[in-house]
């Protein structure tokens, strides 16, 4: 899709196109969303959007990405009034999958960017040179990146670098998240505006050996 307005949400169920043993290509450039939920199937796929806006809805990923997948948003605007703007949900990210959100604006209503549950094994995630901001403050767990129950292993990385946020709490790790098998989480050289809180509930984070 290329400079398409689109005036409803979008559902892509990859499992309906066929293309076994080959990348399956979705890009959205420079194009305007309403809501956008991309389901994987477990294979191979490279999302690719670039330069486009969203001004209402949620970019929600669900499902298996497979082994050297891409999921690539930058440049793009996303603001919307929903609870988040990006959300990843019951999601099993490949070997070797990356995960790149970069230089986007990103505002939700409690949440920016919302890492619900989901697998990096032997992945990576990297979040870097975004503006990420939330619009209420009303509950205090407001964050403009939250994860709440995520494993990360096998030498899959999780990377949260040189962002600009603005939340209650910058970053929430909550529920069930784990770091196990050589595997990474990293924050770095972000800049905090109004709270400077990094949140780590101590009875719901731990490494496994």
């Amino acid at each position: 899709f290329v400079n398409v307005t689109f005036s409803a949400a979008i559902v892509l169920h990859l499992s309906y196109f066929d293309a076994p043993q080959q990348t399956l290509n979705v890009t959205l450039l420079q194009c305007v969303l309403v809501g956008l939920s991309i389901r994987g199937s477990g294979a191979r796929v490279h999302v690719n959007v670039t330069s486009s806006m969203l001004d209402a809805g949620a970019l929600e990923f669900r499902g298996g990405f497979g082994a050297s997948s891409q999921i690539l948003v930058v440049g793009s605007m996303l603001v919307t009034t929903s609870d988040h703007a990006i959300l990843f949900v019951e999601c099993t990210l490949g070997a070797n999958l990356t995960l790149l959100l970069l230089d986007n604006y990103i505002e939700g209503n409690r949440y920016a960017v919302y890492f619900f549950t989901g697998v990096v094994d032997g992945g990576g995630i990297i979040v870097k040179g975004n503006a990420l901001s939330t619009t209420e403050e009303d509950e205090g767990v407001e964050s403009a990146v939250r994860v709440y129950a995520v494993d990360v292993r096998n030498g899959g990385y999780f990377d949260v670098e040189n962002n600009t946020m603005s939340a209650v709490s910058a970053i929430y790790l909550y529920g069930g998240t784990t770091v196990s098998s050589a595997g990474l989480l990293r924050v770095a050289d972000c800049t905090f505006v109004g709270s400077t809180d990094f949140l780590i509930p101590r009875w719901y984070i731990w490494t496994a050996l």
